[in-house]
């Protein structure tokens, strides 16, 4: 987060669909979130997604946080797609937001892939990475957004 212009920033507010179309947003509502792009082509992308959610199916997701997904980056040209069928073969349980335009991506800044975007309670950018993360290392990070 060290000079990152975002951090004490207002998130943006998104109200996005799921791949069957129910409603899914990321809004400034009192908890703490933990958003994650990802792109189904993106080998790194691959690799997290087994890993979060072998970690989620454990509970690792404390009570109060919610952790949203972006499928973003969507190419029926690239490998493993579409991306719901990929997510599906992961069993993935965690809430997604469908960003066939890569207008939310936009939004949040996104680099590369994966994208990590942590926010606080009040709706403010807590710090924000990119690449493969470790449990522990997002549970450090969970740790802040709850912490006080």
């Amino acid at each position: 987060p060290n000079g990152d212009a975002a951090v004490g920033l207002a998130a943006p507010a998104v109200d996005g669909t799921d791949f069957m179309g129910k409603a899914v947003a990321i809004k400034a509502d009192g908890r703490p979130k933990v958003v994650l792009f990802i792109a189904h082509w993106c080998p790194h992308c691959q690799a997290e997604v087994p890993l979060i959610q072998t970690w989620v199916s454990a509970g690792g997701v404390p009570q109060g946080v919610d952790l949203v997904s972006v499928a973003t980056g969507i190419d029926p040209t690239r490998p493993n797609y579409p991306p719901e069928a990929w997510l599906a073969r992961e069993g993935w349980t965690t809430p997604v937001i469908v960003d066939p335009t890569n207008s939310v991506a936009a939004a949040y800044g996104l680099p590369a892939y994966p994208y990590w975007v942590f926010i606080g309670p009040d709706g403010k950018v807590v710090a924000r990475a990119v690449g493969e993360i470790s449990i522990p290392d997002l549970e450090t990070e969970i740790g802040r957004l709850t912490a006080g």
